[in-house]
């Protein structure tokens, strides 16, 4: 095998090398874990890569310890332990299946994989090209630091080069829109820094905002786009679990805050992370507080129409979706009171949230009271913002009179 290189380390999605990512598929590495002699286990251990120290292992399913069903073959970089010290953790990716359904889907799964593509592809044709970045008007931006950033990085210094891509960041984001492609590429060379130095949480606060963005400027199929979702998984395999995400992006926010102010750009962005992981680790009252005040907070420091703002709003509106479609009457409640701030308190969703949160009330005897009142409010809204003969005011209005 040939010697490593510097440029074959840089040109992979941290910690794997340029070849090695360029044979797999970005694949969240499953825990290997047995409980009495069932579960998952990796074996064997070959091909190691002398440029990122990855090896080659194959996952099985095991009873009693025997493997008896082949799970894929992974390209494996042990990490330890976790950050929260609870287990050994593996940041992997996948060897394809096949060259036209790499993951292994199933018939059905994967037309419909195809047909999503394809539509994606027509969307992707249909697509404007992206405003042509103003880097060009700014040549300073580029000058001597950034040129020093970019030396220690292709040297293999990400210690060196990070301080230097954060001032260059900075310069960046003070002249150029935040959605600017120049701005979103240096964004994602300062989350892969973070990576290369151990610091995943700072990467995947960075990096979840960047991908959003790369994806509605560039598309979701452009090499920069599936970059940053790349590196957005390694993140998050280097955390380990959903609740060890949540424990490390708590302790980084308070960091933050503490050192910087909750209203600076860092913070806000690692609040709607951390909103998003309590979501996924159905916490997700919190989860709704925190994103509602972290756009109250965005929208303050940067204002309404920011593109960052434009992310927190996003994920707060998929949140409450989420909490809607648990229905759950704490969470939908929660889920009203964002809607009112986020939408509007006469905006069709937030109506029709409120409905829904009315409905649940009803299903209990306790809580009839609450709903005749919410209702009351919610037809007059209705009415207001809608119309009389609207569908959403007219069954508001066909619920209030079955329960008088």
């Amino acid at each position: 095998m040939e010697p490593p290189t510097d440029q074959d380390v840089r040109q992979g999605v941290h910690p794997f090398c340029g070849p090695c990512t360029d044979e797999t598929i970005a694949w969240a590495a499953p825990d290997a874990t047995t409980v009495n002699g069932i579960g998952t286990r990796f074996y064997g251990a070959d091909d190691p890569c002398t440029r990122c120290g990855s090896v080659v292992r194959r996952l099985y399913f095991c009873v009693l310890l025997i493997p008896v069903w082949p799970m894929g073959r992974f390209r494996i970089i042990t990490l330890g332990r976790s950050l929260t010290g609870s287990r050994t953790r593996y940041v992997g990716r996948r060897f394809p299946i096949s060259a036209d359904n790499p993951y292994g889907l199933d018939g059905k799964t994967a037309a419909l994989v195809a047909q999503a593509e394809a539509e994606a592809d027509q969307a992707a044709a249909s697509r404007p090209e992206p405003p042509p970045s103003q880097l060009p008007d700014h040549p300073e931006l580029r000058g001597r630091r950034y040129k020093a950033a970019e030396g220690y990085w292709e040297s293999g210094m990400p210690d060196h080069a990070l301080p230097l891509y954060e001032e260059a960041l900075a310069a960046h984001e003070a002249v150029l829109p935040a959605d600017d492609t120049a701005t979103l590429q240096l964004r994602q060379r300062v989350a892969e820094a973070y990576l290369a130095v151990g610091r995943p949480v700072a990467a995947l606060t960075l990096l979840t905002q960047t991908s959003a963005h790369l994806s509605r400027v560039l598309g979701p199929d452009h090499p920069a786009s599936r970059r940053a979702r790349d590196d957005l998984t390694n993140a998050r395999g280097l955390l380990g679990l959903v609740r060890d995400e949540a424990k490390a992006l708590e302790a980084e926010l308070a960091e933050v805050e503490r050192t910087e102010g909750p209203d600076h750009p860092k913070a806000l962005r690692t609040a709607c992370a951390l909103g998003m992981a309590q979501l996924l680790s159905s916490r997700v009252v919190p989860a709704l507080e925190l994103l509602d005040r972290t756009l109250d907070l965005s929208e303050r420091a940067l204002g309404a129409d920011h593109p960052d703002t434009g992310h927190v709003r996003n994920e707060l509106i998929a949140a409450c979706d989420f909490a809607e479609h648990r229905g759950k009457p704490a969470e939908v409640r929660a889920a009203v009171r964002a809607r009112e701030h986020v939408n509007g308190p006469e905006a069709p969703e937030t109506l029709a949230a409120m409905y829904a949160l009315a409905r649940l009330y009803a299903s209990s005897r306790r809580r009839k009271d609450a709903a005749m009142d919410l209702l009351h409010v919610t037809l007059e809204r209705c009415e207001r913002a809608l119309g009389p003969d609207d569908p959403l005011t007219t069954e508001v209005r066909r619920q209030l009179d079955r329960l008088n």
